[in-house]
This record gives C-alpha cells, structure tokens and sequence, in this order.
C-alpha cells in the first residue's frame, strides 16, 4: 500500500535523510565527486527547516508498506504566463531505485493533481535534467518542454549540464 503524508517540522532529519539518499541515486551520474558539494550547498536540515516554514510550500513523504520510499517538494506560486492563475511547481520529487517501476510515481501524480486541484492551481510546472528518464514520465502526462538551460554548478559533468522546464494547462 502507498500512503503519502505531508512533513512537518518535527521529522527535519529524515527529510534530509531520505533526500540526500534518494538524490544520490538519482543524480550520482551527474558529478565528478559524486554530487558532494550540490548536497552540502543545498541539502541542510537548516534549508530544510527554513523552506517548510515558508507560506506554500508543502514537503510530502512517500511510503510503500510502511517503509519509506521517497519525497516531493510542492511550491504554490502565480504563474509565468498568467499572473492572474496560480501555479503549482513540483520542485523535488524523488523515488528510492527500489521503489521504481512499481507504480508509485503514478499514485504521487494522482496526488499532486488532487492537490492542484484543492488549491486552484491552473498549472503545473517542473524542471527535470534533460538526462533524467523522468522527463519521459512526465511527458506522458501531458507535461510540454518549454525551456532549457544550462547549468555551471562546479563538478557537474558537461554533458549532463543541461535542466529542461515542462508545463502542464490544468483543464478548469
């Protein structure tokens, strides 16, 4: 069974936990040292603690039979294109490697469009590295590429330096 519960302040240290982990295998690909100074740069329970408390902004846990599996970071904003309707970005999602091709990712989308939907939210909005088989994810639920841009973090590797921003028109 997939339950998905929203974090609050008081599990700051198993946010960072399993964030640091799930990025790791993730996006170890991406560095030169094994993505050592993108985590001590943005992955302190201090950032942590400092965002959660942030008007908008909702951290969730994913779990799989109790155990967990992952997170998702949301972020209420006005939207890029319309300043009238607000937007939804997923800043974080990440998944355990054990916990992909299971169905999970499927129940966290069915989740963040209830969400949208709570907090009329017209748009959907992500970045995901133009590497990342996620991009083919969420392609598949209609998100569209409207950007892409380079990144000059130090020891990311240059063929892999590249982050795509996708869409989604929520139907009113």
């Amino acid at each position: 069974m997939i339950t998905i519960t929203q974090c609050d302040i008081s599990q700051l240290y198993l946010l960072a936990e399993i964030a640091i982990t799930s990025y790791k295998q993730t996006y170890n690909y991406l560095w030169l040292d094994e993505a050592e100074a993108y985590l001590k740069k943005f992955y302190h329970t201090a950032d942590f603690k400092a965002d959660i408390a942030k008007p908008g902004v909702y951290y969730f846990f994913v779990y799989a039979d109790d155990e967990l599996v992952g997170y998702f970071k949301l972020k209420e904003s006005l939207s890029s294109l319309n300043s009238e309707k607000k937007c939804l970005e997923i800043e974080k999602l990440y998944l355990l490697q054990s916990a992909t091709g299971k169905g999970i990712g499927k129940t966290v989308m069915n989740f963040i469009f209830d969400f949208a939907d709570k907090k009329q939210c017209a748009t959907l909005l992500l970045q995901v590295m133009e590497s990342s088989p996620a991009k083919l994810f969420y392609e598949s639920y209609g998100f569209k590429q409207t950007g892409r841009a380079r990144l000059d973090y130090p020891f990311l590797i240059d063929e892999f330096r590249w982050i795509l921003t996708y869409l989604l028109e929520l139907e009113e």
